[in-house]
């Protein structure tokens, strides 16, 4: 014959723990909270100041690789074709939540920013939230998901 031992108020507190635990799974797992595949922005770059080159658009979800546009754990970069002085692209959205947005307009194609001697962007540059003077990434932080839309001006310094 088996005996059952007496559950205790600690294992209670274990099984509600657990029970917790299986709960958040399902909750984080559920399609209403995760990310689509496929799914992207809406991006609206204005006020380029000409149709030459391309657009590099830089993702940030983390403070410390920002502004620098390098791919990597929390950056993602891609490359859109110019169609006129206000372009429009389908970003691809890693996932929901708050992201800085840049972009700069590569006008010789070389895939980097040109910058003169003291570092000052030569080509245009954009950030979302559009503010003005160096980017902080908290002031440029937006929330994005799936179907979100939003706006960056380029601004050229040495036009």
């Amino acid at each position: 014959m088996m005996t059952r031992s007496p559950i205790t108020h600690a294992g209670f507190a274990s099984l509600a723990a657990l029970g917790s635990l299986i709960s958040l799974a399902a909750i984080t797992s559920s399609p209403a909270v995760a990310q689509q595949p496929g799914a992207s922005f809406s991006l609206t770059v204005t006020q380029l100041s000409s149709t030459n080159g391309q657009l590099i658009v830089c993702l940030f979800r983390e403070k410390a690789d920002f502004p620098e546009c390098e791919e990597g754990d929390g950056t993602w970069r891609r490359t859109y074709p110019i169609t006129g002085a206000t372009t429009r692209i389908q970003v691809p959205l890693p996932a929901a939540g708050n992201y800085a947005v840049t972009v700069f307009h590569d006008e010789n194609r070389n895939g980097r920013l040109g910058q003169n001697f003291i570092g000052m962007p030569t080509e245009g540059v954009g950030v979302s939230g559009n503010p003005g003077g160096m980017p902080r990434y908290a002031r440029s932080q937006v929330p994005l998901a799936a179907g979100s839309t939003i706006t960056i001006q380029m601004r050229y310094l040495f036009d």
